[in-house]
């Protein structure tokens, strides 16, 4: 026989008053308001990203004011004493009935935020780094505060670990984990958002421009020429192009360092570097010689 021992609610210290306080349509509810108040334990996490006190004291005061009787746990990382989360016999349902009248009727309805919601996805295929970066940095810039909560698994060309991301509006993280691929290990990326407003397919069609190609348009040994600007390094966008010029080059390898190509100059550049490495494999970038 199961029983419901207790709802833990974990919380998020730097943006949790913004989402308490979000005015919604008449007859919606707050959705963060209510995890609150049916909490039985509630993980005030990510407390080093709010370092004054007394801001912290003022958003335990907030949500002692929405549920006086969850004990409330400071944390980083969600990292609590395990004996204060399990075994708490805590659940009470007449305390939320008194909250809730039509809690167990499962006919009731709830009128919830339509614009909240979330897009998933996992595919084959590697991904370019550079191209990727740029994807995020551009999400998080435009659309952070309504990303609620994003994280994925990605696949980048180029390297054997694994690329993880993860984010809360605009705090982002992300980098090359631990775990690398296995060689029978399909190369599958898998990321999903959470918020409001989401353009799905836009979101969708954006990851999927940063993929690679399955081929390249030139091997290894092979001459063409490549843009470099005038500081001697290549564009770092097609549509950034500056004053620069087109040299004659050699690759060296495929996919070094997640770009498409390493090349050689036949001459060394003004700090007596004859590598560069191009961005992408396009003609904005890389041309057979004439």
């Amino acid at each position: 026989m199961y029983k419901l021992d207790g709802i833990c609610t974990v919380i998020d210290a730097k943006h949790i008053i913004q989402h308490l306080d979000e005015e919604k349509p008449e007859g919606v509810e707050n959705e963060s308001v209510e995890q609150v108040a049916f909490a039985d334990r509630i993980l005030l996490n990510k407390v080093d990203l709010v370092p004054n006190v007394e801001e912290l004291d003022a958003i335990e005061a907030k949500l002692k004011g929405i549920n006086s009787q969850a004990p409330i746990f400071r944390c980083q990382q969600s990292q609590v004493d395990p004996k204060n989360l399990i075994n708490l016999r805590a659940f009470d349902l007449d305390r939320v009935l008194q909250m809730d009248p039509g809690f167990l009727d499962v006919d009731a309805e709830h009128e919830h935020d339509a614009s909240v919601s979330s897009v998933s996805s996992k595919f084959m295929g590697e991904l370019s780094i550079t191209k990727l970066n740029t994807w995020i940095g551009d999400q998080v810039m435009a659309k952070g505060t309504d990303l609620f909560r994003y994280k994925g698994v990605l696949a980048v060309k180029g390297y054997e670990q694994k690329f993880v991301f993860q984010g809360v509006h605009m705090i982002f993280n992300g980098s090359f984990s631990d775990m690398t691929w296995k060689a029978d290990e399909p190369r599958e990326s898998r990321f999903v958002f959470i918020g409001r407003n989401l353009d799905k397919e836009g979101l969708m069609a954006g990851l999927m421009d940063c993929k690679v190609p399955d081929v390249l348009r030139f091997t290894e040994g092979t001459e063409v020429r490549v843009w470099l600007n005038s500081d001697g390094g290549p564009q770092t966008c097609s549509a950034e192009k500056e004053e620069g010029e087109w040299k004659k080059v050699k690759i060296l390898k495929l996919w070094d360092s997640g770009d498409p190509y390493c090349v050689e100059l036949e001459v060394p550049d003004a700090e007596g570097k004859k590598k560069k490495w191009v961005r992408e494999d396009t003609d904005e970038f890389v041309r057979a010689l004439e």
